[in-house]
């Protein structure tokens, strides 16, 4: 009985102290929040150059991805004499792998 009343408080003090690490976290997560309401403008810049800028560098990685599956794709369909699901084969890969 002892035994039982020592694990039940050992799991409630257990479960207190996850419970204030992450109140603890949630508080420093806000207060660099508060930060970035003077510097919003910084925000907004890099949240640009991660996010728009870089829409080139993947278009133009996808392009030639599907290029080599395109001409790999079709080389090997061609012995099956499926040719024609040549785009759907590159597309599914790519979702799938991209």
């Amino acid at each position: 009985m002892l035994k039982l009343t020592q694990n039940l408080g050992q799991q409630g003090l257990m479960a207190v102290a996850r419970l204030g690490r992450r109140f603890m976290f949630l508080l420093s997560t806000l207060a660099g929040c508060a930060g970035l309401i003077r510097r919003f403008h910084l925000l907004i810049k890099q949240l640009y150059s991660v996010g728009v800028l870089t829409l080139v560098i993947i278009v133009v990685a996808g392009l030639f991805v599907g290029m080599v599956l395109g001409l790999q794709g079709y080389n090997t369909l061609v012995d099956f004499g499926a040719e024609e699901s040549l785009g759907v084969v590159v597309a599914l890969t790519l979702v799938r792998e991209l």
